[in-house]
């Protein structure tokens, strides 16, 4: 019974944290799979561009009300570091795939997870 208790906790835990990736892998064919995760970037940018758009607001009106102008320079430097940081972690993902066979698509699956998370993360200062 403990045994069928850790297996279950083990794979809904691999379940949760199943990345991008992992989610296109189902597709079949590489062309069926770099077709997911070029669709799910597109929709990972757009969600990423709209936190990042209420993030502004937020900042700006931050700034307005404490007479300051910080939150909002302050969310500038940061988006830029994100997008820094988010190209040269998968870069390195890329470059990890040594043979190239499934570089790019690694790529793309660690453009989406970043940018999955870091809407997750702006939305929390909302």
């Amino acid at each position: 019974m403990k045994v069928a208790i850790a297996i279950l906790t083990a794979l809904t835990a691999c379940t949760a944290t199943a990345g991008a990736l992992e989610e296109c892998l189902a597709r079949g064919d590489q062309a069926a799979v770099t077709r997911c995760l070029l669709d799910l970037e597109k929709e990972a940018q757009a969600s990423l561009n709209k936190a990042e758009g209420d993030a502004g607001k937020r900042a700006r009106d931050i700034d307005v009300a404490t007479g300051r102008s910080s939150a909002a320079p302050a969310l500038a430097k940061s988006m830029r570091g994100f997008a820094e940081y988010r190209k040269t972690q998968c870069d390195f993902v890329r470059a990890m795939y040594a043979s190239g066979n499934g570089a790019e698509q690694a790529q793309l699956g660690c453009m989406v997870d970043l940018m999955r998370r870091r809407v997750r993360e702006l939305q929390l200062q909302l």
